[in-house]
């Protein structure tokens, strides 16, 4: 039996239903009132029973991503998915946590890519894998030609980080300590991208996600560095509702996200 049969079925309440409809015919309102619950609820059950006799990954996903993530992970994620799920075409969001989260609670999205840790009610999450931040400097700064620096001499610069509301701008807070201590929490700029040009500039230097400096975002003005143990980074994984009828669907997007080959990811067990 499937994972996502066996545990469609294990809910104690929907074995009742189902013993129940097998027995006699009844309506929504009748199987709410044999079981004292809610039209909704009721409503909410049999949606996912019917749901496990159907392709569940056959039909348009709306998936969200942070605007940390997305440019630097779907150009080979959406193949991959594409390849285990021809018939699920993808609609895409870019936006920040805050306005993910509001989509996914209010049924504009069906699953979110965004940061952990994430504790919310009726919220399910997975992880996915965890990355490590690089330093990324100017090519004429006098870091150039260091191999390795230690988060703490980050106070002494001038770090740009992503506007307020951006979560990567709060991981690098975090992780960094002695940035946030310094009461300076960095200049700000508009997206990563933005501020890597500000880099390229000399306007100052910053932190970014190791997916942002692969081979492909190699510029010969701008200089990435590996942080000093224990390695600021964050942990990206999966928010979808509970009660989402589609569970194949996580298990599909964490196979092509494992299938990733984005130097420095560390894909998680969990």
């Amino acid at each position: 039996m499937r994972r996502d049969v066996f545990q469609a079925i294990a809910d104690p309440t929907r074995r009742q239903i189902i013993n129940t409809l097998a027995h006699r015919s009844l309506t929504l309102n009748g199987v709410a009132e044999s079981f004292d619950m809610s039209r909704q609820a009721v409503s909410k059950h049999i949606k996912i029973l019917a749901a496990q006799g159907k392709d569940q990954l056959n039909g348009r996903l709306r998936l969200g991503v942070i605007a940390t993530v997305g440019p630097y992970i779907l150009p080979d994620l959406v193949p991959l998915l594409n390849a285990r799920a021809p018939k699920m075409p993808l609609e895409l969001e870019e936006n920040l946590t805050q306005n993910l989260v509001g989509m996914l609670k209010n049924g504009k999205l069906d699953v979110i890519i965004i940061a952990l840790p994430f504790d919310e009610a009726g919220i399910l999450t997975t992880a996915l894998y965890d990355e490590p931040f690089q330093i990324l400097v100017p090519s004429g700064h006098p870091w150039r030609k260091r191999k390795v620096i230690d988060s703490s001499q980050l106070a002494s610069q001038k770090v740009l980080l992503p506007h307020a509301g951006h979560c990567f701008r709060q991981q690098v807070l975090d992780t960094c300590t002695d940035l946030s201590r310094s009461g300076a929490q960095g200049w700000q700029g508009n997206s990563i991208e933005t501020i890597r040009q500000m880099v390229v500039s000399g306007f100052g230097i910053t932190v970014m996600p190791c997916s942002a400096l692969t081979p492909k975002y190699r510029n010969n003005r701008l200089i990435a560095i590996r942080m000093a143990d224990p390695v600021p980074g964050r942990r990206i994984g999966l928010a979808w509702r509970r009660g989402f009828t589609r569970p194949q669907v996580i298990d599909v997007i964490r196979s092509a996200v494992h299938a990733l080959k984005i130097p420095g990811l560390i894909m998680s067990d969990e």
